[in-house]
């Protein structure tokens, strides 16, 4: 009986996938009325096929997974939605380094835009950001200062690519900066998959203070298209509690302060 029972897992999870696959994403609902089973199966079914990296979890169903390699950037919703839980924790703990009247850099990414949340209370901070998503947020529920970057608005991040003047920079004593990235290696640093975020990221981690990384465990070995900030220029590392500890102890070897987040 277990074994016709794990035939049948196996053969509705496959049928999963055929229509992830042909439709690009799809609904809990949709798939409760296809099998005819329950909510709670179902969502089983979505976490298991995540667990082994064949589909994007997103609220109420799943979404196809886009290779790195083909260099395509999913929209920010999407993102926002994938490892959700553990960006929310790292950003909190991110927001938790923000002192009373520092400069700082927030960048376009998820995790870092989780910051927002908890820096509402913060006192005389000046935020420098390409994210629209965090500008609108601090606008509408702070009275922090906020200074967004010029450049080509990218609706796929909803933030602008540009890369600020070093005459521009040099106005500013950047504290602190924070920065969400496609992966992370001891040997490549933090890196990204869009040339114009990592040219504008480098030109900042090369101005600020500390550099601190935003990174949930699942980009942990991963060498995307470029390296904006390489291991000796990263001064924390903050992620969650899942982070491979053989990637964590070589972080630390170099010297990187690494801060694992409970969830």
């Amino acid at each position: 009986m277990r074994k016709r029972n794990a035939v049948a897992i196996e053969s509705r999870h496959e049928k999963i996938l055929e229509i992830i696959r042909h439709d690009g994403r799809v609904s809990v609902k949709e798939l409760c009325t296809t099998f005819d089973m329950s909510i709670v199966t179902i969502r089983n079914d979505l976490s298991l096929l995540e667990d082994k990296g064949l589909v994007i979890r997103t609220h109420g169903g799943a979404i196809a997974v886009k290779d790195q390699e083909e260099g395509i950037v999913l929209p920010f919703d999407v993102r926002e939605e994938r490892y959700f839980n553990a960006k929310q924790a790292i950003g909190k703990a991110a927001a938790d380094l923000v002192n009373d009247g520092e400069v700082i850099f927030i960048d376009g990414g998820t995790t870092a835009s989780e910051m927002r949340h908890y820096l509402v209370d913060k006192k005389d901070v000046t935020i420098i950001t390409p994210s629209i998503v965090v500008t609108y947020w601090l606008a509408v529920t702070s009275n922090l200062n906020i200074y967004v970057l010029n450049g080509f608005f990218k609706r796929d991040s909803y933030s602008t690519v540009g890369i600020p003047s070093l005459d521009f920079m040099a106005k500013w004593n950047l504290s602190k900066a924070f920065f969400g990235a496609a992966g992370f290696t001891a040997e490549g640093g933090l890196s990204d998959l869009d040339s114009g975020f990592v040219e504008q990221k480098k030109i900042i981690a090369d101005k600020a203070h500390m550099n601190i990384g935003l990174i949930d465990s699942s980009k942990w070995g991963i060498l995307s298209l470029g390296s904006f900030a390489e291991s000796d220029n990263i001064d924390i590392l903050i992620t969650d509690e899942s982070a491979p500890a053989e990637g964590v102890a070589e972080a630390e070897g170099i010297g990187i302060e690494v801060r694992k987040i409970s969830i």
